[in-house]
C-alpha cells in the first residue's frame, strides 16, 4: 500500500470516526523486565486477574472489527509471542485480510517462526533494542541473554526479507549505548526510530509510575539525544529542517486553548488491552470499556500535588453499562467520550508546541505523576536552543 493511499484512508477514517486501526495487547507477560516498563506483569499476577484471553475471544473481536471497516492491526504486549496461541492468532488474522504489524523485543523470533508463522508476511516487525551489550541488557532488562537473542532475530528477519524497524527507548541505563546501537542499525541496513521521551505512565494494575520517572533521562539529556537523532534522520537536510522548526516555534500561533486530543486515538484507532478493555491508546487506560461486562469508566483526571505529596481527583461523570461484547457500541461510546476531553490549560499560550513532545496523554500523565508539565517544557526549550544556529 502506498503512503499516499494510507494517508487518504486515515484522513477519511478520522473524519468518519471509523476504527481503521486496532491494537491488540495480547499479553502483559514478558521475558524481559525493563526498569521503565508500565505493562509487564508476572504470570501469577495475570492469573490472579483472570488469566489471558484465548485465541477465540481475540478472533471474535477481529470479526467485529472487520465488519466495522478495520484494516490495520498491531499485535503487541508485553511480548506478544508469549501468548500460547500467538501462531493461530497471527495466521488467522492474516487469512482474514488484515494488514498486521508486530511490536516485539525480538527474543522469541526463531527460524521456524520466520519460515512458517510469517509465511504470510507481516507488514512490518518493530523490534525494540534496549542496548548494545549483554551488560546493558542485564542492567536495564535484567536478562543478559536478551541482547544476543535480539541481534540474532534481526539477522533472521533480514534473511527472510521481512520488513523490520528498530525502536529505541533511551533511558539512563542505555544512554551510553546510543552511538553503537545506531552503528549496528546501519550495519544491518534496518531503519531506526529513537525515543528519548518516556511517558510517566501509570497502569492501575502496576501502581504509580515512579520507576519510569527514576529511569528516564533529564529533560535536557532527552532533548540532546532527540536532537542527535534528528541530525541522523535528516542528514544533509538537517540545517533546513532546523531553520523551519525554529521559525515555526518563534512565529507560530500560540496554543489558544491548551493541549487537546488531536491524534488518531479514539477517532480512527483503538487499543484493546490484554483484559479486553477498550481504550484510546496504550498511554491511556481511561476512558475505557470492559468489553466483557460493558461497564465504562470515564477519563481519570487525577493530579499529583507535589507540595502535599497527595493525589487530587476531580468529580467524574457516572459510568454507564453497554451491551457486553458489543464492540460497535463500545467504539461509539469511546469516540463520543474522547471528543469531550477538557483541554489541558497548562499549555495554553505556548508557542513551542511545534517542537514539543507533548500530546494529550503525555501532558495528562505529567500532571498525574509530577504535578506539572515542567519536564515537557524544559525539554522543548532545550530542543529550541539546540535547533537554533550556533547554539549547540
Amino acid at each position: 500500500m502506498s503512503l499516499e493511499l494510507e494517508k487518504h484512508l486515515v484522513a477519511r477514517a478520522n473524519e468518519a470516526f471509523e476504527p481503521l486501526t486496532a491494537n491488540f495487547e495480547l499479553t502483559p507477560l514478558c521475558n524481559l523486565h525493563c526498569d521503565m516498563c508500565f505493562v509487564r506483569l508476572t504470570r501469577q499476577q495475570v492469573d490472579e486477574r483472570g488469566g489471558l484471553h484465548d485465541a477465540n475471544s481475540w478472533l471474535d473481536i477481529a470479526r467485529q472489527l472487520q465488519q466495522m471497516g478495520t484494516l490495520f492491526i498491531l499485535l503487541t504486549g508485553g511480548e506478544p509471542m508469549l501468548h500460547p496461541e500467538f501462531h493461530r492468532i497471527y495466521t488467522t488474522l492474516r487469512s482474514m485480510g488484515f494488514i498486521i504489524t508486530l511490536n516485539t523485543n525480538g527474543t522469541m523470533i526463531t527460524e521456524e517462526m520466520c519460515r512458517d508463522t510469517f509465511r504470510e508476511k507481516p507488514r512490518r516487525v518493530n523490534v525494540t533494542l534496549y542496548g548494545n551489550s549483554a551488560d546493558t541488557y542485564g542492567r536495564l532488562c535484567h536478562n543478559r541473554e536478551g541482547y544476543e537473542r535480539t541481534v540474532s532475530a534481526l539477522r533472521l528477519l533480514r534473511k527472510y526479507d521481512i520488513d523490520t524497524k528498530l525502536n529505541l527507548s533511551m533511558v539512563r541505563e542505555n544512554n551510553d549505548d546510543y552511538d553503537d546501537i545506531m552503528a549496528l542499525a546501519d550495519e544491518l541496513g534496518i531503519p531506526v526510530v529513537s525515543n528519548s521521551y518516556m511517558f510517566p505512565v501509570q497502569r492501575t494494575l502496576c501502581g504509580r509510575a515512579t520507576h519510569v520517572i527514576e529511569s528516564r533521562l533529564s529533560a535536557q539529556e532527552a532533548a540532546r539525544l532527540n536532537n542527535k537523532f534528528l541530525c541522523y534522520k535528516h542528514e544533509a537536510e538537517y540545517t533546513n529542517f532546523a531553520k523551519q522548526a525554529v521559525f515555526k516555534a518563534l512565529n507560530g500561533t500560540p496554543s489558544a486553548e491548551g493541549t487537546t486530543l488531536k491524534c488518531r486515538a479514539g477517532r480512527s484507532s483503538m487499543w484493546v488491552t490484554w483484559q479486553h478493555h477498550i481504550t484510546p491508546c496504550a498511554m491511556m487506560d481511561t476512558p475505557c470499556i470492559d468489553l466483557s461486562t460493558g461497564v465504562t469508566q470515564n477519563l481519570d483526571t487525577t493530579t499529583f500535588n507535589r507540595k502535599t505529596g497527595e493525589t487530587e481527583t476531580s468529580a467524574q461523570p457516572e459510568s454507564t453499562t453497554l451491551p457486553p461484547g458489543d464492540l460497535k457500541a463500545a467504539w461509539k461510546w469511546l469516540t463520543a467520550t474522547c471528543q469531550q476531553f477538557p483541554a489541558i490549560e497548562e499549555c495554553k499560550g505556548c508557542r513551542l508546541h511545534h517542537i514539543c513532545q507533548v500530546c494529550y496523554a503525555a501532558a495528562l500523565h505529567e500532571l498525574k505523576e509530577c504535578g506539572s508539565v515542567n519536564y515537557l517544557c524544559d525539554m522543548a526549550h532545550e530542543e529550541l536552543r539546540l535547533l537554533s544556529p550556533s547554539k549547540k
